[in-house]
């Protein structure tokens, strides 16, 4: 459906929907195709174009939160992690592995410890991975690997693996366009400026596109 059409919304008032999707980032472009294909009726609206905010300045990362380790949010992280291995499986195209090398200096035992037992855990909740476990390395290994590293205090490194898409908008493009052949109405440059309630519950919406100046 091209966004150039006087009239996109046509129709639409006589349709019922199982699932109203605000927002065509790459989270809503994402529950938009799962919904879809669970066979729930959706429509899915962005004010502007599709990735143009949050998900068109992250940092292209695919990774399963290695920080939250550090909150011992351990659930979070496997949902992460199982995230990132479906996103290699179904698009790899767009999804490659990435290597992270991690140097440490001035450490002492304890911070060490901890590192290794991060990395540790990151490997066991990652368990049915496609990635490689991570590895860890001396100093003179560190070196080889990177030589421009600094190394007066360097007690050595690790290297773990997350993943990378450089194309985010076209990872969010995919997402809008399957979840459309799946049957899904998706809008861009049309802005919800109303929730329809009715009892307390919300059954519709007011939109209006920002094209056609149409609603």
């Amino acid at each position: 459906m091209s966004v150039f059409e006087e009239n996109r919304l046509a129709g639409l008032k006589d349709q019922q929907f199982d699932l109203a999707v605000i927002g065509g980032g790459i989270i809503g472009a994402g529950i938009a195709r799962d919904a879809a294909l669970r066979g729930l009726r959706v429509a899915l609206f962005e004010k502007d174009d599709y990735a143009s905010g949050t998900s068109s300045r992250a940092t292209r990362l695919i990774h399963g939160g290695l920080r939250y380790l550090e909150m011992l949010d351990f659930g979070l992280v496997r949902m992460d992690l199982k995230e990132r291995e479906i996103l290699l499986h179904i698009a790899p195209h767009l999804v490659r592995p990435l290597a992270f090398l991690v140097p440490f200096y001035n450490r002492d035992l304890f911070y060490r410890l901890k590192l290794r037992v991060g990395m540790w855990l990151y490997d066991w909740l990652s368990f049915d991975k496609s990635l490689p476990n991570h590895k860890g390395f001396s100093t003179e290994e560190t070196l080889k690997k990177e030589p421009s590293l600094k190394r007066e205090g360097l007690q050595g490194s690790f290297i773990y693996y997350d993943g990378q898409v450089a194309l985010t908008e076209r990872l969010t493009l995919e997402n809008i366009l399957a979840a459309r052949q799946k049957g899904a109405q998706c809008f861009n440059h049309v802005r919800v400026d109303e929730l329809v309630k009715q009892d307390g519950k919300v059954t519709g919406l007011r939109v209006k596109d920002t094209l056609s100046e149409t609603d």
